[in-house]
């Protein structure tokens, strides 16, 4: 029986989730030997564009992500949190030496006449890593970026992180905007996710009522107790408020 071997956007697509993967683990694991599998990773797609045919412009945009990913880790890592959290991570801590390598490999992958998704990922954190604070992102390219990202991927998750993105710049009106528009396509784990998200944005234009009605939503969507916890603590945190507003308005009617 005849084995196809797999090509190169199957490995490609293999390593970005693995590095997901370890990435993510080497600030949330509890095993040590977790703290470096990401290293491994990076290294195995170096070694992969070094081979003929493999040296293409998708593979050197796929390490440019990785290490530009890789320069905010020990940010991430020294959060007491432990989130990658852009806005509240301490951007001196950011690798200055990984950043500059994860630039000249994104210059390098622009020789080709395709936009891979690893194009675009890697040109999103290339906006992060080359503003000087979180204010000065320039939003309206990773807006663009998105826009493109959407044309080759037109996912929930894609769609999702879009939306987050016109809050950060345009507010929270914004982003429930965009976040009504995305269509779960009858995902129960879609329409949870989304449902909370509207929640957050609910909650900064102190609509409490209608955050109320989305977290009910996540909360009838979720299976573990520890996620229906979490939502019935918000929705009580939603009614205090409309409680405290209930009666502050009774103070000025006086």
């Amino acid at each position: 029986m005849n084995c196809k071997k797999p090509g190169l956007s199957e490995i490609l697509r293999s390593r970005y989730e693995k590095f997901n993967e370890c990435y993510k683990a080497a600030y949330t694991g509890s095993r040590y030997e977790e703290r470096d599998e990401y290293r491994l990773v990076i290294e195995s797609v170096k070694e992969l564009s070094l081979k003929p045919g493999s040296d293409k412009p998708q593979t050197y945009a796929l390490i440019a992500y990785m290490l530009l990913k890789t320069a905010r880790l020990r940010a991430i890592i020294n959060n007491v949190a432990k989130m990658p959290d852009l806005k509240n991570q301490n951007r001196l801590l950011w690798d200055k030496g990984l950043t500059k390598d994860g630039l000249d490999y994104l210059s390098k992958s622009a020789g080709g006449n395709k936009v891979s998704e690893y194009h675009l990922r890697a040109g999103i954190c290339a906006c992060h890593a080359l503003a000087k604070d979180y204010q000065s992102t320039d939003w309206m390219q990773i807006l663009s970026l998105y826009d493109q990202y959407l044309e080759i991927n037109d996912s929930f998750e894609i769609a999702l992180e879009r939306a987050h993105i016109i809050s950060q710049f345009k507010g929270p009106k914004a982003g429930i905007e965009a976040l009504l528009k995305i269509d779960p396509k009858n995902n129960l784990e879609g329409s949870k996710v989304l449902n909370a998200n509207l929640a957050e944005l609910y909650i900064k234009q102190n609509q409490y009522n209608q955050a109320i009605d989305s977290l009910s939503k996540s909360h009838e969507f979720s299976e573990t107790k520890k996620e229906k916890t979490l939502y019935l603590n918000k929705i009580e945190f939603c009614k205090q408020r409309l409680l405290l507003s209930k009666k502050y308005q009774e103070v000025l009617s006086f």
